[in-house]
């Protein structure tokens, strides 16, 4: 006997999705029509990716960028190591948030790149290479690192640290980018 539950849920041979239904173009007029939700979206998607990237750039023979951990370590700097890495890690999730609505409601419409699939993208990597600059110029040697030898621009922490923090930016960016992803507008 067949389970009536199981014969319902069974996928027929001659099934097809349903004709003219277009995802991608459905999501990228939700974004022109949501610019806030879909930001808030593509801001943790592209911080997580990012991040889960950076605490492993080891694999690639980079130092590793776990960002939360930093972060956490600048507000709590006697905690121990977890409370350290979940602070750090709401801070630098809500970082990713805020980042992402600069993007989307100041930054994207005045980047003279079409609303395109690649021209979104090569916004979103535009912003992270500008967020990987302030980065290494200013929050690296003066609020993560301060009095460690960093020097202008991160020089003292050597030339894979610098292309480190640039990758997890452009990382970010592509995802950024990726994910925020509106039409042109009417």
């Amino acid at each position: 006997m067949v389970d009536p539950a199981l014969a319902a849920a069974t996928v027929r041979a001659d099934w097809r999705p349903h004709q003219g239904v277009n995802a991608l173009g459905t999501w990228r007029q939700w974004l022109t029509r949501h610019p806030v939700g879909g930001a808030l979206l593509a801001g943790a998607v592209a911080t997580h990716m990012a991040t889960m990237f950076g605490i492993w750039f080891h694999g690639i023979g980079l130092p590793d960028l776990n960002w939360p951990a930093v972060n956490g370590a600048v507000i709590f700097p006697q905690a121990d190591s977890v409370a350290q890495y979940w602070a750090g890690f709401v801070v630098h999730s809500f970082d990713g948030l805020v980042f992402a609505l600069l993007y989307a409601l100041l930054v994207h419409p005045r980047l003279p790149f079409r609303n395109s699939n690649v021209g979104n993208v090569v916004k979103g990597m535009l912003y992270g290479t500008i967020l990987a600059v302030v980065s290494i110029g200013f929050m690296v040697p003066y609020v993560y690192f301060p009095h460690s030898g960093a020097g202008v621009f991160s020089t003292g922490f050597g030339s894979k640290m610098i292309f480190a923090i640039f990758l997890w930016h452009w990382a970010y960016g592509f995802f950024l980018g990726t994910v925020y992803d509106p039409t042109e507008a009417d």
